[in-house]
């Protein structure tokens, strides 16, 4: 199943200036919503955490203490879904320069191939063409490939092997990011893009969905095929200009 995102056609609103405005203010509502609810839970866990700290100090034990583990994995979690919820709050604001994506796409996988060679997983990248610099967001891109590997390592359980590819015809640079996991099960596939939804049992749901606004920012597109059992292959296209 192929699922293609170049447009978010859940919002999309017909062409008068009328109704772009009025998406463009629903839209930085939505914005402003998804800010001050991050900054008002951030605010109290993040004082609850430094009290924490404080206790172990004083009390080194507690680090030995089943409900405590417990305690600090639910911390954890809240502080990866508040810095979550800010990076797809923030994943359309693009600063734009002129960016090698070739060596982003190849200084992520230099960074995370030691973390997957301890899990048994191999990972490579295969250029097929030259690559042109493109004007882009390095810094959206980075966090756009570290997710999608990110998820394909996720996918395999035991040893596996993820593989990239990079490509251009000159107007266009395609990525791919394919591994050899269980697949993604047909009923999520549906909504794999939409925010909070996940077949992960640690999962936020917010990994894809900022993948998708990050592309989409970029003007591109992104789409994936998935077969049980066979691992699924996610493919990204970024226009030159």
């Amino acid at each position: 199943m192929t699922i293609q995102s170049g447009t978010d056609q859940s919002t999309r609103i017909p062409e008068t200036a009328d109704y772009k405005m009025l998406y463009q203010q629903l839209k930085m509502k939505h914005q402003f919503m998804l800010s001050q609810v991050s900054h008002e839970i951030r605010n109290p866990v993040t004082l609850i955490n430094s009290f924490m700290q404080l206790l172990e100090g004083r009390h080194p034990e507690l680090m030995q203490d089943n409900y405590w583990q417990k305690i600090m994995e639910n911390m954890d979690f809240l502080k990866s879904l508040l810095n979550e919820l800010s990076a797809f709050n923030n994943s359309e604001k693009l600063n734009l320069q002129n960016s090698n994506i070739y060596t982003t796409f190849c200084e992520v996988i230099e960074s995370v191939t030691p973390a997957l060679n301890e899990r048994h997983i191999t990972i490579d990248l295969q250029k097929t063409s030259p690559i042109p610099v493109i004007k882009a967001d390095g810094t959206k891109l980075r966090q756009l490939f570290l997710n999608l590997i990110r998820n394909a390592s996720d996918a395999i359980e035991t040893e596996g092997h993820i593989f990239c590819t990079i490509q251009s015809d000159g107007e266009s640079v395609t990525f791919t990011i394919s591994d050899t996991g269980n697949g993604i099960p047909s009923e999520y596939q549906d909504d794999l893009f939409e925010p909070f939804i996940t077949h992960k049992q640690e999962g936020t749901g917010l990994g894809l969905p900022i993948c998708r606004r990050i592309v989409c920012a970029h003007k591109g597109t992104i789409s994936f095929k998935s077969k049980s059992g066979e691992g699924t292959t996610f493919k990204i296209v970024l226009p030159v200009s």
